[in-house]
């Protein structure tokens, strides 16, 4: 399938998997999976690859998508790239995260998705007021609001000129990076861009809507926060696929088999990841949160949702340019044009850092791949008034030098990522998304990021130095 697999594939109890390959064998099943992948069949389908996983790893093989029966024999889970032949895919990635408790969101679903209503409902209303209608699935710990932009349409090309793509990225858009020999052009490679800084504008104001209805922190990444009764948990409207290449992230397609709860049979124990399973990924449609996490746990509810449900991804290109119209408006624009205008900058001279920051720099690997550290780094260096972009270099340089990588700058970009996630924290700072809540030395301990164990520096200075920085004149 597709290219040389590196990675040996694990066979899944014989039960599950002849019950997700017979599911698979269903008609209106395989119809439904063929819609999501564009055209009218697999062999002129508008999704550039398809990707499958065993659900015991993060490892994807990915192929072209005729052969997708292929992998739903070996009942796989099945991706689709969000990179399309005719469309720019919009996704919202909306999800429960518990980082000391992964297993919660499936061994209490209700809880999980009804923790995440009121961010749910604030999504749909923002989306509803500029008239964007997306496909909404529901998925394993949340949901996936999707929709296309035609690239002919008026609203591509205004995002085409918004977008910013480092060198380096370009260089690698004009490799073939895709199968099949695909390479991303040049105007989808910046639309792409441009796309992520509209969901970041969608982001700011769905967390600033939701967040005191919300019961766990609203956060746009997986980023740790204090423990509560239940740990560390929270609310993620995940932006951190706009912050990889396009030709790297690819999107659960509806009615795929759901098998991520494998990654944590070494915790659960085999007999409970079987108990779990079968989860399938369906449109939310006109069902509540409660009904669809019932139905996606039942086969025959599963088949009856295909029979009746399309998933093609809507095409919502002419109400993006009222998306657009407000976005360009905003706060938050505006800081994004300040801030890709002062690219590049120097550094200025190292001060007054405290431990925990040169703690990070010392060993970015993993540390430095992780939103909270990134978050903690421009709060930091912010205070200490660095401009953005000189934060953004200075992360680059960490990505740049040798510390243990592997291959992971094969798969990512680090100077877009560096920057990417700079304009993300630091545009939080600037618009008063980031009430810098959690910027003292108790909750870094919290979060599990304090690492210098006697430490003369206190985070509380910094937050009163940030804050006093960004007061208005």
């Amino acid at each position: 399938m597709g290219e040389p697999c590196a990675v040996t594939l694990r066979t899944p109890s014989p039960e599950i998997a002849a019950l997700i390959r017979g599911y698979y064998q269903d008609v209106c099943v395989r119809e439904r999976i063929c819609e999501f992948l564009g055209g009218t069949n697999l062999e002129n389908a508008t999704a550039i690859y398809i990707a499958g996983t065993d659900g015991y790893s993060d490892y994807h093989l990915q192929s072209p998508p005729v052969e997708l029966s292929e992998y739903l024999e070996a009942s796989l889970e099945v991706d689709r790239s969000l990179w399309d032949k005719e469309s720019l895919i919009a996704d919202i990635d909306l999800e429960y995260n518990n980082f000391d408790h992964p297993e919660r969101a499936w061994l209490d679903p209700e809880r999980a998705f009804e923790l995440q209503q009121p961010v749910l409902d604030a999504i749909r209303q923002v989306l509803a007021c500029v008239g964007i209608a997306p496909l909404i699935l529901v998925s394993g710990r949340g949901f996936h609001f999707v929709w296309a932009v035609r690239r002919k349409s008026q609203a591509f090309r205004r995002l085409t000129a918004l977008g910013h793509v480092p060198e380096r990225l370009q260089a690698r858009y004009a490799r073939p990076c895709g199968t099949g020999g695909w390479r991303v052009e040049p105007e989808l490679g910046r639309a792409f861009s441009g796309l992520g800084l509209i969901i970041e504008f969608v982001g700011h104001r769905v967390i600033a809507l939701s967040s005191k209805r919300c019961n766990l922190s609203v956060q746009p990444a997986a980023i740790e926060v204090g423990p509560g009764i239940h740990g560390r948990e929270v609310i993620s409207f995940d932006l951190s696929e706009y912050g990889d290449p396009l030709d790297t992230r690819h999107i659960r397609m509806p009615f795929s088999a759901y098998l991520k709860p494998r990654q944590l049979e070494w915790a659960l124990g085999e007999a409970e990841v079987q108990r779990l399973l079968p989860i399938f990924e369906i449109p939310l449609a006109d069902t509540t949160s409660i009904q669809a996490i019932s139905s996606m746990r039942d086969v025959d509810a599963v088949l009856n949702i295909a029979r009746q449900i399309s998933v093609h991804i809507p095409d919502e290109s002419e109400p993006m340019n009222a998306l657009l119209d407000e976005y360009e408006q905003s706060e938050l624009a505006a800081f994004h044009r300040r801030f890709y205008a002062e690219l590049p900058r120097n550094s200025p001279l190292i001060c007054r850092e405290p431990a925990c920051l040169h703690f990070l720099f010392e060993h970015p690997n993993d540390w430095l791949l992780k939103p909270a550290a990134l978050q903690h780094v421009v709060r930091v260096l912010t205070a200490l008034g660095w401009n953005p972009s000189a934060i953004a270099q200075r992360i680059y340089g960490s990505y740049s030098q040798e510390h243990g990588w592997g291959d992971i700058w094969k798969r990512l970009e680090p100077c877009n990522r560096s920057i990417f996630y700079t304009r993300l924290f630091a545009g939080m700072i600037a618009t008063g998304l980031d009430k810098l809540i959690d910027f003292n030395c108790v909750s870094h301990q919290e979060k599990g990021y304090c690492m210098i164990p006697e430490c003369s520096s206190n985070l509380l200075a910094y937050r009163n130095l940030l804050i006093e920085r960004i007061k208005p004149k």
